[in-house]
């Protein structure tokens, strides 16, 4: 895939802080943290306007000038002067926000006798604001008195008692400085929560829901305010990562924690905050991945892969490890940044700290997962993920050594579809691009990527190797004209079975020498595949010819294969295919004979 141009959009992160970020995003707003920077906001008001602005974490709506007053006393009647103070906070917005109160109007009067009034001024409403809270001071403290939609209150004939239950926004920003600065994000309960500080590393906050940017808080507090906790064991659990589930997920340094308020289905609020430990192996500050009620994570320490989810049967989450199976895949390395593609693989592609990439196949319902090794001519760097025309597009970020050359280039590549409807569209070259001729030629241009290179090319079915990019162009054999062309660098692919495991009347036979008969291979538009036992001679597939083109029928279809008789003992097939054509293995069927001599 080629693109016209490439837009920029400058963040305040030095590249050497980038693999240490976390995030939270809502649509085109995503939030960003980083434990020695304050938090940013990055917007997306179009393709080409993107903005990085420091969060500041208070109400939108501005707080409103003090307001005026005037006491009325026609009964004298026995006064006492007495002080009453009065402040206010506009409420507006689409979220109904409340801002911080204004500063008080002190009036003295003797609201217990009978007529006397204390009159309030508001000031006017500016744009945005629907409403004025009164709040009346009693005892220290102060209380809801009411609200008006107008720009006048009146309090006595007679007073108005506050609720001291109620009270006006508290002024709370936890990040305000260096060592306070939040690790962690994720959104949940309506609220932006944010963990993991220099100075308080077991600490998490939230803010009030569906207000991200709002901290405030109450005295006492209300259902609504912003909420913080921390997470006390037997050791210092750093937060290294918050997981929205049914529960509020916090993967520490030494143990997973759930969050509720305290039943289920219950949120959290300020006053209802439950922290139950599920278990001790924490997390690492790899970000996790959510697949349907499963969260996958790398712990705090080792090199595996691993599963939580909730089980009923012992009403907590449960942990396992997923690389159970291919622990040599991670021995030694650890995994630097994944991403999730759902539709069409239903797999997790990893980066490796050496450049590989690991593709694991996750399919619960059918009870099928496995790991693969994707090793192409250069290293991976990064992946994501980019939900395109209904599918899940893998994006990586690749270098590379083209040609002759010593310098490393960065290639953005993008994950090719499984053909659909026409074999002639399949895409099985690394760093490649599809050129689309009319008329059909048979000179390929727009290659200078691939300048000094050898390539191979897939034309209308057909397939050229050893191919070498001069003046950023090739030119097929043997003069073919194409229309549908693809280019780019060769790869191969390979299965390998398990040794079989079956069990006779002497016992299992894995330990006595086997020999496999015949090899029934079912495959899915498929073309081009070698059969054999591991380590011999492999037998190319006969295909049937199709169409009037000459290309074979690439329809379902079975493939026996007979190996050349061997006996030994751990017997395993190797499937390869070494061209740049479709390979969709749906089953593996052996003949063996067993032989305990």
């Amino acid at each position: 895939m080629g693109v016209a141009r490439l837009y920029k959009a400058y963040s305040p992160y030095p590249h050497t802080v980038v693999a240490d970020l976390d995030y939270a995003q809502s649509a085109d707003v995503v939030y960003t943290v980083h434990l020695d920077y304050p938090v940013y906001r990055a917007t997306r008001a179009s393709h080409t306007n993107w903005s990085f602005l420091p969060v500041t974490f208070e109400p939108t709506v501005a707080v409103p000038t003090t307001p005026g007053g005037v006491a009325n006393t026609p009964n004298m009647t026995g006064y006492i002067a007495t002080t009453y103070r009065y402040k206010i906070t506009a409420v507006g917005g689409t979220t109904e926000q409340e801002s911080r109160p204004s500063n008080y109007v002190e009036l003295t009067n003797d609201l217990t006798l009978s007529g006397n009034t204390n009159a309030l001024t508001l000031p006017a409403m500016p744009a945005g604001v629907d409403r004025y809270i009164v709040y009346k001071e009693m005892a220290g403290g102060y209380g809801y008195i009411g609200g008006t939609d107008g720009l006048s209150f009146v309090d006595g004939n007679p007073q108005i008692q506050p609720v001291l239950s109620d009270t006006p926004p508290i002024a709370s920003n936890p990040f305000v400085s260096a060592g306070m600065y939040p690790s962690s994000a994720t959104f949940h309960d309506q609220r932006l929560m944010l963990g993991g500080t220099r100075t308080l590393p077991n600490a998490v906050w939230g803010s009030q829901p569906s207000d991200f940017q709002n901290m405030d808080t109450s005295r006492p507090s209300k259902p609504d305010d912003a909420l913080s906790f921390a997470l006390v064991a037997e050791k210092v659990n750093s937060v290294n990562q918050l997981v929205s589930m049914e529960d509020l997920i916090v993967l520490t340094t030494n143990g997973v924690f759930s969050v509720n308020g305290g039943g289920e289905n219950t949120p959290m609020t300020p006053s209802s905050i439950v922290p139950k430990r599920q278990n001790s192996r924490g997390g690492s500050r790899l970000n996790p991945i959510v697949l349907d009620d499963i969260i996958f994570y790398m712990p705090a320490k080792g090199n595996s892969v691993r599963t939580l989810g909730f089980q009923f049967e012992i009403d907590g989450y449960q942990s396992n490890n997923v690389t159970i199976f291919s622990p040599h895949f991670l021995k030694g390395f650890h995994i630097t940044n994944w991403a999730y593609v759902e539709e069409p693989y239903s797999a997790i592609f990893a980066v490796r700290d050496d450049g590989v990439l690991l593709c694991f196949t996750w399919e619960a319902e059918q009870q099928v997962w496995g790991w693969t090794m994707l090793e192409t001519d250069g290293f991976v760097m990064d992946v994501c993920t980019i939900t395109e025309g209904g599918y899940d597009r893998l994006y990586a970020l690749i270098g590379r050594r083209i040609g002759n050359s010593t310098d490393v280039r960065t290639f953005h590549e993008r994950l090719a579809l499984p053909h659909i409807d026409d074999i002639a569209t399949a895409a099985h070259l690394d760093c490649s691009v599809t050129q689309v001729y009319d008329p059909p030629r048979n000179v390929v241009d727009g290659l200078w990527h691939l300048e000094g290179a050898t390539v191979s090319a897939y034309y209308d079915g057909y397939v050229a190797h050893d191919l070498v990019v001069a003046g950023g162009q090739i030119t097929l054999p043997e003069e073919y004209e194409a229309s549908l062309i693809t280019v780019g660098l060769r790869f191969y692919g390979e299965i390998e079975t398990l040794p079989l495991v079956l069990q006779t009347r002497e016992g299992s036979a894995q330990i006595n020498r086997q020999n496999i008969s015949k090899v029934t291979v079912r495959a899915v538009d498929t073309r081009g595949i070698e059969v054999g036992i591991t380590g011999a001679e492999l037998e190319a597939v006969v295909e049937r010819t199709g169409g009037e083109d000459g290309l074979p029928d690439v329809a379902q279809r079975d493939y026996e294969v007979t190996p050349p008789g061997s006996w030994d003992a751990g017997q395993t097939i190797t499937i390869q295919q070494n061209q740049p054509l479709p390979a969709h293995i749906t089953g593996i069927f052996i003949e063996p004979k067993v032989s305990n001599k």
